[in-house]
């Protein structure tokens, strides 16, 4: 048995796709089901998903926008100097970008900032605003910041700089005093699509502002809404199509060195934006100025872009270097916490740099499956910051609101934020928030789930059905690749693959469908062919020398049977197993106890282990099926180790028995040491088998011995050999290694499991 790591929620279509729209639309039974458990089955909404239809919502119904455009005009007339204040990630920079050529190509004078994340943090920064001021600027615009901003927007403001904020981000109790705030969150105004990016919002202003908006905004809004891991759905999706398909018909040149660098010439999708393009132009802002980022994307000369992305790629390369590092400690540290019953993460450390510590969060998230904060503490400016990533369940920004008389600064979404805080405050700060979830958990079940769309017949999995789902594309956050379950297919081989063994690889079904499970190599050695798998995942097409086949990405696994393993083999070892402590090991009597996870043979092993390894070669078989009654555990292992064998050298027969004694009276006294052998060769067997058979017989009464001295005794009592307690250890110990150490796992499978308590 294998427990999945989530629980996996089959959607139930509530309502379906009429026949009449099918045939229509000419819909395969695979589409039609995965866009009903998407909850699209109506014929426009199918429309809009397959066919790219084109949603823009009226620029019109943003809030304060007429405002801003009217502001804007007015300092371009006066020549007023304009600052376009961003951020330092992927959507900031292309926010920054899109916005800054709009106002160009309107004659403005116009210049940008983008604060550095160290020096000066995440949002408005009163010192930015003052030298802006100093400078002259009339005008403070922010792209993908500024809802939070209050105290700096209020005193800019005070100076009569005009401040208009564009954000996407949640909303506060109130709102800043600026001059104008375009949000599509806007509590007074009611734009029909709420999850914009910063880009997003920017290429809307950029709309209202310009005849003729540029095909390349198109590109840069489409990175911004997919590194943003914003809703794609409605106008994001639409942004998302029109970026890629521009990107792919005519590639803006800081694309296309960004691009070249990573060395990719395939053709763009959502995921080169979110494997490749976003991270790279994140990379220079958690490490260094992300300003170079924002040069990239508006550099005009291709010699320029190749130049900027070479070094946009260094900041990638050293990003990833740094991510293992600070990953590697993070993993221990959260570790000890989730032994101590933490449902919130609250991670600080010295020296971790601040730039990657999202990244970092994300995968200890991934990991266990609880809300992460990863804070660096700066001792010299005695303050902590970092940032945190969360579960579906928890809104990250509620959680950290509850909690603003611990923080200094801090702003986000449901699912991250970025912080600031006072050192003194971190464990007040990491109590409350476990308390917190204490107090949810009460209500709301905090096991990680995964939403299932399909579940497939093994008959479903073809390239045909395969390229049909890439029709669905683009996939993202709320329209997520189809997650397909599969139930009952067997195992036709697995191996453990990778240059640590860290991937499982296995061959499945009578298609022989090929599987991989990325970072998950472990399960190698706890599945066998021939088993029966549960799993969940997605569908891809592999290409190989021209030939194309189906291939399933694994995410889960599951068995639902209890699960048998052979380890009998001097090939295989249980090492994997000796730090788990849900792994109780059955040891021989004779054997010492050096663990609390070892227990003898008969006694009962505590419900809290899960699997069970049989390291020792049981006495009997009666205390191994005395074990096997009260197990309840879902794996078990089978080890049986040994010094030594007896079962080839078998049980004496009852008249070798009556020949070695005969011999022994017609000598009436025999030196073992000297004559033990000249005894062996008469008998015509082996020393270990004599010094049984007198064993047998001292235990009867039948001899004496002294001193290795063997002498017949003068009145033994009449008894059978077979009444020897040594025989019947031997007898039990042949039977226990014909059964345990030699026998086929077939039947040695069958026996353990008809021994098995009643719960099996």
């Amino acid at each position: 048995m294998i427990k999945s790591k989530y629980n996996w929620n089959l959607n139930n279509p509530t309502e379906y796709i009429t026949d009449d729209i099918v045939k229509s639309l000419k819909l395969s039974p695979i589409i039609k089901k995965i866009l009903e458990s998407k909850h699209i089955v109506y014929e426009e909404s199918i429309q809009q998903t397959l066919n790219g239809v084109e949603i823009d919502h009226d620029t019109s119904l943003l809030s304060d926008i007429d405002k801003t455009v009217e502001r804007i005009n007015q300092a371009i007339d006066k020549n007023e100097r304009i600052l376009v204040y961003g951020d330092y990630d992927a959507d900031g920079v292309t926010s920054t970008t899109i916005l800054v050529h709009t106002l160009q190509k309107l004659g403005a004078q116009v210049g940008w900032y983008i604060p550095n994340r160290f020096t000066e943090g995440y949002g408005p920064n009163e010192m930015a605003f003052q030298n802006a001021y100093d400078e002259g600027v009339s005008l403070i615009i922010t792209v993908d910041n500024g809802i939070q901003g209050h105290n700096e927007i209020k005193m800019v403001q005070d100076l009569g700089v005009d401040v208009i904020v564009t954000d996407h981000h949640e909303i506060g109790r109130t709102l800043p005093e600026a001059y104008a705030i375009v949000h599509p969150m806007h509590p007074e105004f009611d734009y029909p699509f709420k999850y914009l990016c910063g880009a997003g919002v920017a290429y809307k202003l950029a709309q209202t502002l310009l005849d003729n908006v540029p095909n390349y905004f198109k590109a840069y809004a489409a990175i911004g809404t997919i590194a943003d891991l914003v809703s794609l759905t409605d106008e994001n999706r639409s942004i998302v199509q029109n970026g890629l398909r521009v990107m792919n018909e005519s590639c803006p040149i800081a694309i296309k060195a960004l691009l070249n660098q990573a060395s990719f010439n395939d053709e763009i999708s959502e995921e080169t934006i979110g494997f490749i393009i976003g991270p790279r132009l994140n990379a220079v802002g958690r490490l260094e100025d992300a300003s170079l980022a924002a040069e990239l994307l508006m550099s005009e000369s291709p010699e320029e872009a190749e130049f900027l992305a070479e070094q946009v790629e260094h900041f990638n390369q050293e990003r990833k270097d740094i991510v293992a590092s600070i990953t590697e400690e993070a993993l221990a540290m959260a570790e000890d916490y989730v032994k101590q019953g933490h449902q919130f993460l609250l991670l600080a450390k010295e020296d971790w740099h601040e730039g990657v510590l999202g990244i970092v969060a994300s995968k200890i998230v991934e990991t266990y499956s609880l809300p992460t904060l990863i804070l660096n503490i700066d001792y010299e400016q005695n303050h902590a910051k970092g940032s945190a990533r969360s579960i579906e369940q928890v809104s990250m920004f509620e959680i950290l609101s509850a909690h603003q008389d611990l923080i200094s600064k801090f702003g986000g979404h449901h699912m991250a934020a970025g912080m600031t805080m006072d050192i003194d405050n971190i464990d007040e700060l990491r109590t409350g928030l476990n308390d917190w979830m204490a107090r949810l958990s009460e209500t709301t079940s905090l096991e990680p789930s995964k939403n299932v769309d399909v579940l497939l017949d093994e008959s479903d999995i073809t390239i045909k059905n395969i390229r049909d789902i890439q029709k669905l594309r683009p996939f993202g956050t709320d329209f997520t690749s189809p997650l397909f379950e599969i139930r009952d297919i067997a195992i036709k081989s697995l191996k453990a693959i990778g240059k640590e063994q860290n991937h499982l690889k296995m061959t499945l079904g009578e298609s022989n469908l090929v599987s991989l499970f990325w970072q998950n190599g472990a399960y190698a050695s706890q599945l066998e062919i021939g088993q029966p798998v549960n799993l969940i995942g997605n569908l891809q097409i592999n290409e190989w020398n021209g030939n194309q086949t189906p291939q399933f990405m694994v995410q889960d696994i599951a068995m639902d049977t209890l699960q048998i393993l052979d380890y009998r083999s001097k090939s295989k070892n249980t090492d994997f197993l000796n730090n788990d402590e849900t792994t109780a090991f059955m040891i021989q009597s004779k054997a010492q106890k050096l663990n609390e996870n070892e227990f003898y043979y008969g006694e009962t092993v505590p419900d809290h282990f899960d699997k069970m390894v049989l390291r020792d070669l049981p006495m009997t078989l009666d205390e191994l099926k005395l074990t096997l009654q009260q197990t309840q555990i879902s794996q078990v292992y089978i080890v049986f180790q040994h010094k030594a064998s007896i079962y080839f050298e078998g049980m004496p027969s009852k008249e070798l028995f009556k020949k070695c004694y005969k011999a022994l009276i017609n000598k009436k006294e025999m030196n073992l040491a000297t004559e033990g052998m000249m005894l062996c060769e008469f008998l015509n067997i082996k020393a270990n088998i004599l010094k049984f058979m007198l064993k047998v017989f001292l235990e009867l009464g039948f001899i004496n011995e002294d001193d290795g001295i063997i002498t017949i005794a003068t009145q033994p009592s009449k008894q059978d050999i077979e009444s020897s307690q040594m025989y019947q250890s031997r007898l039990s110990r042949i039977e226990v290694e014909k059964l345990l150490l030699y026998d086929d796992f077939t039947h040695l499978n069958q026996w353990i499991k008809s021994h098995l308590g009643d719960n099996y």
